[in-house]
């Protein structure tokens, strides 16, 4: 601050523009055999210039702007930004026990081990979301005292001086962007022209399923008891996560996540 005797100033101006655009489609059907199917897809697309100071209490970004004098330049995709999504569910009683097209004579016993059990299964299928790609700056450009809840970090973004797709297959968890394709700006000009969350991360698949089982209480018409079954990523496919994105870093590029492997839980529920 120029007077130094003045405390921290706050400053509000209504000058953020964000705008989401989407197609959202949707097919349901349920049949008599006890099926249930739902499919929903929706392909959008959330852009914005101020957005961040939000994305930070939610983990997403650094809260400041790198140019706070030009705006413009962070008009990009928001980091919960993604382009496609599809989720798949499923619900399938099966034929069997009281109530059902088979078995609905069976005696208790052999209805309490093969009848009321139900299916459901959900798959969920998403592009990736945005990656911004940062540089720590020099003591020269990094701005202090700014008030901590809206300071973030001091990242300002590099310079894009070719194709920054890295490499492919196994070969792409050391080497996700092509680091040549990157340069930190000099001093006196350091703000970079890469724009904000301009690349993606890699797609996600996962399916979960889950298995139930119905039981009735003898000693209250009403009353169930209910086992659960639940596979969460039941095929343990490996989703990975994000790479390092500060070129100033020694693992710039670098991919060392993964998403939940394979989760398995059981409960019992009582229903009443």
């Amino acid at each position: 601050r120029p007077i130094t005797n003045f405390g921290a100033i706050t400053w509000v101006d209504p000058a953020g523009i964000q705008t989401y655009n989407a197609f959202s489609a949707r097919f349901e059907h349920r049949f008599s055999s006890g099926l249930y199917f739902l499919n929903s897809l929706t392909w959008s697309k959330s852009l914005g210039d101020t957005e961040q100071a939000l994305e930070y209490f939610s983990g997403y970004y650094a809260a400041n702007p790198q140019n706070i004098r030009n705006l413009a330049e962070e008009r990009g995709p928001s980091s919960f930004d993604v382009t496609l999504m599809n989720v798949t569910s499923l619900v399938y009683q099966l034929p069997f026990g009281k109530g059902r097209r088979f078995g609905s004579r069976w005696n208790p016993v052999l209805d309490a081990v093969l009848g009321g059990w139900e299916m459901n299964s959900i798959n969920t299928a998403n592009s990736g979301l945005p990656i911004d790609v940062a540089y720590t700056p020099s003591t020269a450009n990094d701005v202090t005292g700014r008030i901590p809840d809206y300071r973030g970090e001091a990242i300002m973004r590099p310079n894009l001086a070719g194709d920054p797709a890295g490499a492919s297959g196994p070969a792409m968890l050391d080497a996700y962007f092509n680091k040549a394709a990157f340069a930190v700006p000099p001093t006196n000009a350091p703000f970079g022209n890469l724009g904000r969350n301009a690349l993606r991360g890699l797609d996600f698949w996962q399916w979960d399923l889950g298995v139930h089982k119905s039981f009735r209480l003898p000693f209250r018409e009403n009353a169930g008891l209910q086992f659960r079954s639940e596979f969460f990523n039941v095929l343990n496919h490996t989703n990975f996560g994000f790479p390092d994105a500060n070129i100033t870093d020694a693992a710039f590029g670098q991919i060392r996540t993964t998403y939940p492997a394979r989760q398995i839980q059981f409960a019992l529920k009582l229903v009443f």
